[in-house]
């Protein structure tokens, strides 16, 4: 009987023993799980507050860019900030109690710059500190929930090599938009009469980017696969070149109107529509443009082919189907300086790259007289490139993010 009261009293301590470790372990996943709420919920409002910062320095970098003062690039960024605060979805964002510096600097691996100047190439840091969060079960812990980020912008190096240039040139024009170009506004690019042309007489506007009509045909499709170097002069082609220039750019709409220009090696746009009243220009080079079948009745652009993208299927002019591209209709065109041009080939300096939206079919023989007419976009900007320090050598460039160097995790 006394060995049985022993084992009885071995099992009960065992049993209590099993209790308390099965206690201890649930205790412990509970406080795991309520942990990982907190934990999970400060990881996502990080990335959220990441990509605020993000945004508040770009659009800081570009008011800069823009030639505007250190003083507005500052309100911009904490603007962007509290508008997106503000947005749908974003109700828990609150920058009321945190601390928001914004930083300028002649390099982007220098904060703070104590020699910075306006007048070189300006970086611009935001930095997000003591951004408090709810917490849920982390003060069991004795712990609050505090994040923080930051993020540089600033011109990203020149680029000194560009492709997919086509060999069409206009030269630097009176506006007040870039080079003389204004945004949403119509511009003759290749010319139907040499009488048009600031290049002096002989010249369409055309480039020498190779021998013969035939490498002007492929190179308006989009054959054309060599890089240019922006620093070095370009040279004008005389001559009209109509039928090539015309059946090489038509591919764009998918029109394929001889010459060894076919589908399968120059698909067309995804969204090939027109205007229902096409562009002209009068003998005195003025352009008339008063179509209304655009938006709200508006004059068709650039604006409408956009919004018809991604997705245009069900139109009649869209093109997804039949394997078109997109952004076959836009065209990198040199901006050149024609001060001095006189007549036959010259050589002239590229002063910056615009982007074109090719508004028409081009003509394809010169009974109309018509030019090659596009909608100007805007300065393109560079693709690819590894970001760094500004440098002394001219060139498009683009605003990008740059690794911070006072980065800390948090």
């Amino acid at each position: 009987m006394k060995g049985t009261k022993k084992t009885i009293s071995r099992r009960g301590k065992a049993s209590g023993l099993v209790l308390v470790m099965v206690t201890v372990a649930m205790a412990a996943l509970i406080g795991v799980a309520a942990l990982s709420i907190d934990v999970n919920h400060a990881l996502m409002n990080k990335t959220r507050l990441q990509n605020s910062v993000d945004a508040a320095v770009l659009a800081a970098a570009l008011v800069i860019d823009n030639g505007g003062s250190t003083a507005e690039a500052t309100s911009v960024a904490k603007t962007t900030l509290n508008n997106v605060a503000g947005a749908s979805g974003n109700s828990e964002m609150d920058f009321s109690s945190a601390t928001i510096l914004v930083d300028f600097s002649n390099d982007p691996a220098l904060f703070p710059d104590g020699s910075y100047t306006s007048a070189d190439d300006t970086f611009v840091r935001v930095s997000v500190a003591g951004y408090s969060l709810d917490d849920f079960f982390i003060q069991i812990f004795g712990h609050d929930k505090i994040i923080s980020a930051s993020a540089v912008a600033g011109p990203s190096p020149p680029e000194v090599l560009l492709a997919n240039i086509v060999p069409v040139a206009v030269c630097e024009g009176e506006d007040a938009g870039t080079n003389g170009y204004n945004t949403g506004e119509i511009y003759a690019l290749k010319l139907a009469s040499q009488n048009d042309s600031a290049m002096g007489a002989g010249n369409y506007q055309l480039l020498d980017f190779g021998s013969g009509a035939n490498t002007v045909r492929q190179a308006l499709a989009g054959g054309f696969e060599e890089s240019i170097n922006i620093n070095n002069p370009v040279t004008t082609k005389p001559g009209n070149t109509i039928g090539p220039v015309g059946q090489g750019l038509n591919t764009r709409f998918g029109v394929y109107g001889g010459g060894g220009v076919s589908a399968a090696d120059h698909p067309s746009d995804v969204y090939v529509r027109e205007p229902a009243k096409p562009a002209s220009m009068d003998n005195s080079g003025v352009i008339t443009y008063d179509d209304t079948s655009g938006s709200g009745g508006s004059a068709w652009g650039y604006a409408d082919y956009s919004a018809a993208l991604p997705d245009c299927t069900g139109d009649s002019d869209c093109r997804i189907a039949q394997g078109g591209q997109y952004k076959r209709r836009i065209l990198p065109i040199p901006i050149v300086d024609c001060a001095g041009a006189d007549g036959g080939t010259n050589s002239l300096d590229i002063k910056s790259i615009g982007c074109f939206f090719l508004l028409q079919q081009a003509p394809t023989s010169n009974g109309s007289k018509q030019p090659v007419f596009g909608e100007f976009i805007e300065d393109c900007s560079v693709t690819g490139g590894v970001p760094g320090q500004g440098s002394d050598v001219d060139g498009p460039y683009r605003i990008v993010l740059y690794k911070d160097p006072l980065a800390t995790e948090s």
